[in-house]
């Protein structure tokens, strides 16, 4: 079986395997989100980052979550931070996806 670079960080792989089970709507929605959350915690990081990742771009795009540029956006920036940071992003990204769920069940 091959062996992702983030089935090395369980909580990012289920988020990302819920994320695949929504619709392109509330992946926009949430992903937008997901980026409001890198871009204030990480300003200093958010530039150089978004310039690395578009000097490495791949040829194509073949993941599901390529599909949408801005989650794209969002799981290539983690993987660019060490693994402390990694991992207190993907708790941000849960706890914003949590209240997400949370305000749509109230709605």
């Amino acid at each position: 079986m091959y062996n992702r670079w983030y089935d090395n960080y369980p909580d990012l792989k289920s988020l990302l395997m819920l994320l695949e089970t929504l619709d392109d709507y509330h992946i926009e929605i949430i992903a937008q989100d997901f980026l409001q959350i890198i871009t204030t915690k990480y300003q200093d990081k958010f530039d150089l980052a978004i310039q690395r990742m578009s000097d490495n771009a791949p040829p194509g795009y073949n993941r599901w979550y390529d599909e949408n540029y801005n989650l794209h956006t969002c799981i290539e920036f983690v993987k660019l931070l060490d693994d402390n940071e990694k991992i207190e992003l993907i708790n941000s990204f849960i706890m914003s996806l949590l209240s997400f769920i949370t305000n749509v069940d109230d709605e």
